[in-house]
């Protein structure tokens, strides 16, 4: 199977607006009943809490299941995507497009939530520190939410590995002369929660070199072997031992400090 981030956005906005109150979301249920195998045989009811179904549902309908696992239970799904190294253990991780926020409403609100998830939903955008997600079952429908990046009540993150398509830097500015050409490449921060293509070069970097990003190695997402391999390579390198690719660890990276 194979899908996109538009493709899973596309089919959770199709689906703004099915309620409780009109039965509309009813169809959202049927979707993932019809689904076999059923999570632990269990065929959810019309008047079951219903926002794990919503979310596996969309995967459904995409034929995303591989990557976006189905289950009715929020706490069960999360124990499926760690399953798949696909989890982010990071409140303040900006999430991206697609990627699936767990919420637990017993957060007290002081560091890192790890209590048992009570909700879910699927981001749409992350902007100018807020994020917008499309949830099922919010207020008995279909509708979005916004919050803060690093807000109360974010358990953390599915991340999952959707197609993408060829990214590659492009030089922020280029000066051309008779005998050379150089460039100039704004290289951005990276730290542990980051994804895509930026990570995935770090991680082909790293492995290069001989230092380990765990059993998925370049997957493009900076999880606990990423951070690991970026702290033994600063150590073994006379870098600041922080954890973060910052100038001076992509210098070191790149051979050009």
């Amino acid at each position: 199977m194979s899908c996109t981030r538009e493709k899973i956005l596309e089919k959770a906005r199709s689906w703004i607006g099915f309620k409780e109150s009109d039965g509309s979301h009813r169809d959202i249920i049927n979707v993932y009943n019809a689904h076999k195998p059923l999570a632990r045989s269990y065929k959810v009811t019309y008047k079951d809490a219903w926002c794990a179904t919503f979310v596996s549902a969309v995967a459904i309908a995409c034929g995303a299941t591989d990557i976006i696992p189905t289950e009715c239970s929020c706490q069960n799904m999360i124990g499926l995507f760690k399953k798949l190294g696909c989890w982010v253990e990071n409140d303040a991780y900006a999430p991206a497009p697609g990627d699936i926020i767990f919420y637990d409403w017993q957060d007290s609100g002081t560091g890192d939530n790890t209590g048992w998830s009570d909700h879910v939903g699927i981001v749409e955008k992350t902007e100018n520190g807020k994020i917008t997600a499309i949830e099922g079952n919010y207020s008995d429908s279909v509708k979005r939410r916004t919050l803060a990046v690093n807000g109360k009540y974010i358990r953390g993150f599915g991340v999952p590995r959707y197609d993408t398509e060829a990214t590659a830097y492009k030089p922020e500015t280029e000066t051309n002369t008779a005998d050379s050409v150089t460039y100039s490449v704004k290289l951005p921060m990276l730290q542990n929660g980051s994804v895509g293509a930026s990570t995935r070069a770090l991680q082909t970097l790293l492995i290069g070199y001989g230092y380990s990003c765990g059993a998925w190695g370049a997957d493009g997402e900076f999880g606990s072997d990423t951070l690991s391999a970026v702290k033994q390579y600063q150590k073994d390198n006379g870098c600041t031992v922080d954890g973060k690719v910052g100038s001076q660890t992509w210098g070191k990276l790149l051979g050009v400090s």
